[in-house]
């Protein structure tokens, strides 16, 4: 009974510090704009905790399951200086929008940090050979470093393998540095009948677990996958999403 009023209340302050941050948004973005905000309150229901600013009331309610954030002109025509309904549209726009990238950002910032803390990052540089049927890849070598692919700069695992299973099983250019020279090296990916996916028959190096390497992919992954959240959107609204487009942290591609 103890831990499961332990985890409701873990529930109630990780929900409302997510409120805290949606309603932030709108609420610094309005003040930016000049928009007057008479209120700005987390949770719904009996007051329990108020304070009135020069301008804004601040409110914690006693139900945790939402808030607002309450803008002189926001429910009706106002003529008051400060009013949201005589604001630009530009303006109302990004006031609205705000609470919802916010979180967006939030949420970039919590996978960056997560990320990078792990330090489980997979390199570019070719560790071994797999013993496939695929003879292009003896044109590769132990200690290669892939630099592009059909002259895409690549920079973790997700872009190696996004390339690949974009060639669709047609030959694909690999730009490798080997002892700092740059060497082309045309390569045919190998279709895995089991997953649909396409695969060339190496394994990364896991890279070394430091402070600079652990910034740099942590960046770099969280670029990819804000731009994968991009496509899965536009592929959920075309009805393309196939399972062979999703993969998890491994080293063989």
């Amino acid at each position: 009974m103890i831990a499961i009023l332990i985890n409701a209340i873990k529930i109630m302050f990780l929900l409302g510090f997510l409120i805290l941050i949606h309603e932030s948004g709108h609420f610094l973005i309005a003040k930016l704009c000049k928009v007057r905000v008479n209120e700005f309150a987390i949770g719904f229901g009996p007051t329990i905790w108020n304070k009135q600013g020069k301008e804004t009331k601040y409110a914690l309610r006693l139900i945790p399951l939402g808030g607002f954030v309450s803008m002189e002109g926001e429910e009706e025509q106002s003529e008051k200086e400060g009013s949201f309904s005589k604001a630009s549209i530009p303006k109302r726009i990004a006031i609205v929008a705000a609470g919802g990238l916010v979180n967006i950002f939030f949420g970039l910032i919590v996978y960056f940090t997560i990320v990078s803390i792990n330090g489980n990052n997979i390199s570019t540089t070719i560790e071994s050979i797999q013993n496939i049927n695929n003879e292009q890849v003896t044109q590769i070598q132990v200690g290669d470093k892939i630099e592009k692919i059909n002259g895409k700069r690549v920079r973790n695992i997700q872009n190696i393998y996004k390339q690949i299973n974009k060639s669709n099983g047609n030959d694909i250019e690999l730009t490798i540095n080997r002892n700092n020279n740059k060497i082309d090296v045309t390569v045919k990916p190998i279709k895995d009948e089991t997953t649909g996916s396409y695969y060339i028959g190496i394994i990364l190096k896991q890279e070394e677990n430091n402070f600079i390497n652990n910034i740099y992919y942590g960046f770099w992954n969280t670029v990819d996958f804000s731009a994968s959240i991009i496509d899965n959107l536009k592929l959920l609204f075309t009805g393309k999403v196939q399972t062979n487009q999703l993969m998890g942290p491994v080293r063989n591609i």
